[in-house]
C-alpha cells in the first residue's frame, strides 16, 4: 500500500476538483462478530481515524474467518484508504478487500487488494480500486490445514479503525461526478478516464457510439451473423436477418440449418423418401446424402434405374396372370356358344320328331 499522507493530499485535491467523496462515511456497516459490546461495525466508517481500541471495531478471536462490510448503495470507486488498530499488524496480515453487488457472495465480486507477503503490512495505507459496485468487504482468514507465515496471527481477527473510500455516488441518471457517455451501459465508466466499462448490445468503442461491424452483433460485438439472404448483414443489435435466410437455414437468425427431412428456402422442401438414408438430404440443395435406395438414381433419387431381376420377375408374373384371365374368358365364351348350339340342336330334333308322328 502507498504513502498514507500522500493519499490524504490526493483525496482532498480530487474531492475539491472532481467532486469525489468518501463513499463509506456513515453508511450501514456489518461485521461477523463483536469482541466487545462497544465494537460497533460503524466505528470503521464514522470519520474518526484514531487507532485506540475504543475507536476501532473488533471481532472475536479463535475463528477461521472474519469480515467487515459496508453498503455503498451503489458507487464508482477510485481508491481505498485503511487505518488499522495499533500493534495489530499480525491480525491484519493476509487481508483481502472485495467489491461486489452481492453481500453474501462477495468473493465472487472484484478483488481489489490482497496482502500475501511474508512480512506484516503497514497499519495505515491505501490502494487503487477502480470498480463499480455496492458492497465493499474487508476479509481475512486463518483456515485449517493452511500454512501461514510465522508473523501472522493464529486466528482470523479484524481490528479495523477507519475505511475511507474515494469515488462517486450513484444517482438515478448515473454517477454524481462522472461525465459518462449516455450510451455507456448502466451509465458506468472508468472513474479516471470516463471510458465506458461496458456497452449496450450492438455497440462498441470507448464511448459506445460505434455500431458492431464485420458481420458481428450483440454484447461486445462477440457474436457472428448467420446466413442472411441476398448477402444482407444482420441487425447489429439482435442479429436477425431483415430479408430472411439463404436456402437451408432457419429464420430469424439464420445460424441453424434446416431440420432433418427438409431443405431449401424457408426449409419448405421435403427430402425424397428414396434417399438411401430415408429423408436425409443436403439442407441447401436437397441432394440425397449417401446415394439412393435400390432402383433409384439422380441427385434427388427421383429417376428409376434399369429394372432389377426382382422387378422383371414381378412383371412376368403380372403378365402371366393377365394371360390366364384372358384365356379363361375365351374358354368361357366358347363353352357358352357350344351350349347354345347344343340346346338349339336339341330343340330342332324334338320339333322334327313331333311333326313326323302327326303324319
Amino acid at each position: 500500500m502507498k504513502n498514507p499522507l500522500l493519499f490524504l493530499v490526493v483525496f482532498e485535491i480530487c474531492r475539491n476538483t472532481y467532486g469525489y467523496v468518501n463513499l463509506a462515511l456513515n453508511k450501514h456497516a456489518t461485521i461477523t462478530s463483536r469482541a466487545h459490546f462497544w465494537s460497533r461495525p460503524e466505528l470503521a466508517n464514522d470519520g474518526n481515524d484514531g487507532q485506540d481500541d475504543a475507536e476501532c471495531t473488533q471481532t472475536i478471536h479463535n475463528v477461521t474467518e472474519a469480515w467487515w462490510q459496508v453498503d455503498l448503495i451503489g458507487a464508482s470507486i477510485l481508491s481505498v484508504h485503511i487505518t488499522y488498530a495499533q500493534n495489530s499488524a499480525d491480525t491484519m496480515a493476509g487481508f483481502s478487500v472485495y467489491v461486489s453487488d452481492d453481500r453474501n457472495n462477495f468473493k465472487g465480486g472484484h478483488l481489489c487488494f490482497h496482502h500475501n507477503a511474508d512480512t506484516l503490512p503497514a497499519l495505515i495505507g491505501e490502494f487503487e480500486c477502480k470498480v463499480h459496485g455496492r458492497y465493499l468487504t474487508f476479509y481475512n482468514e486463518r483456515l485449517p490445514n493452511v500454512q501461514y507465515p510465522d508473523l501472522y496471527s493464529s486466528s482470523a481477527v479484524i481490528q479495523l479503525c477507519e475505511v475511507n473510500i474515494l469515488g462517486c455516488e450513484r444517482y438515478d441518471g448515473g454517477f454524481s461526478c462522472l461525465p459518462c457517455s449516455s450510451l455507456c451501459k448502466n451509465s458506468e465508466c472508468d472513474i479516471s478516464t470516463t471510458k465506458c466499462l461496458h456497452c449496450y448490445e450492438g455497440y462498441r468503442g470507448t464511448d459506445c457510439t460505434q455500431a458492431c461491424r464485420n458481420s458481428t452483433y450483440g454484447i461486445n460485438c462477440s457474436r457472428q451473423c448467420g446466413h442472411c439472404a441476398n448477402d444482407v448483414i444482420c441487425d447489429h443489435v439482435n442479429g436477425t436477418c431483415a430479408e430472411g435466410c439463404q436456402a437451408g437455414w432457419i429464420a430469424p437468425f439464420c445460424n441453424t440449418s434446416c431440420p432433418s427431412g427438409s431443405f431449401g428456402m424457408n426449409c419448405g422442401g421435403l427430402c425424397n423418401d428414396k434417399c438411401k438414408t430415408r429423408g436425409q438430404c443436403d439442407p441447401v440443395t436437397g441432394h440425397c446424402v449417401g446415394g439412393c435406395a435400390g432402383g433409384w438414381k439422380g441427385d434427388f433419387c427421383n429417376q428409376l434405374t434399369e429394372p432389377s431381376g426382382v422387378a422383371m420377375e414381378e412383371e412376368s408374373y403380372l403378365v402371366e396372370i393377365v394371360i390366364g384371365v384372358v384365356v379363361g374368358i375365351i374358354i368361357l365364351i366358347i363353352a357358352v356358344i357350344v351350349i347354345v348350339i347344343f340346346v338349339r340342336y336339341i330343340q330342332r330334333s324334338d320339333s322334327r320328331s313331333i311333326a313326323h308322328q302327326k303324319k
